[in-house]
């Protein structure tokens, strides 16, 4: 039987390079795409770019979201094992769950490029950094 944490760590494997190479090509479109919107001036020919850049923000909040859903659920995990009817099941039982319990207080957290973890907190600070590039690439210009 395949657990829910090999399932994770094979679901990782498989598109981490994948996820990771567009969810950075995402950011650096994002970033350039910002930039030539500040350094124009906004009229309808912009409206096409305006749409795109939103599309590519939207795509990164979209993994970082589900990444952020899969690490809730599996903290979740142990709260509800915890509020089980300890007492009406056998000692075997209890063990297991226990052993559960102690495996599923490591949340299962996605990567990209096993750098950057999928969840909310990555992308507040992507966004953070983008506005750090973007701050630059003024102060360049």
């Amino acid at each position: 039987m395949l657990n829910m944490h090999k399932f994770a760590q094979i679901v990782s494997i498989k598109f981490n390079k994948i996820i990771g190479f567009q969810f950075m090509a995402s950011m650096m479109i994002f970033c350039s795409s910002l930039y030539q919107l500040t350094k124009s001036t906004l009229n309808v020919d912009q409206f096409s770019l305006i749409l795109y850049t939103g599309c590519m923000l939207t795509q990164i909040f979209i993994y970082c979201w589900f990444g952020n859903k899969v690490k809730l659920k599996s903290l979740q995990l142990v709260d509800s094992i915890f509020q089980m009817e300890w007492p009406v099941v056998d000692n075997s039982i209890q063990k297991s769950l226990l052993i559960i319990m102690k495996r599923a207080m490591i949340p299962i957290e996605m990567s990209t490029l096993y750098v950057l973890t999928m969840n909310l907190d990555s992308f507040v600070t992507l966004l953070k950094t983008s506005y750090s590039v973007y701050n630059l690439l003024t102060q360049v210009q």
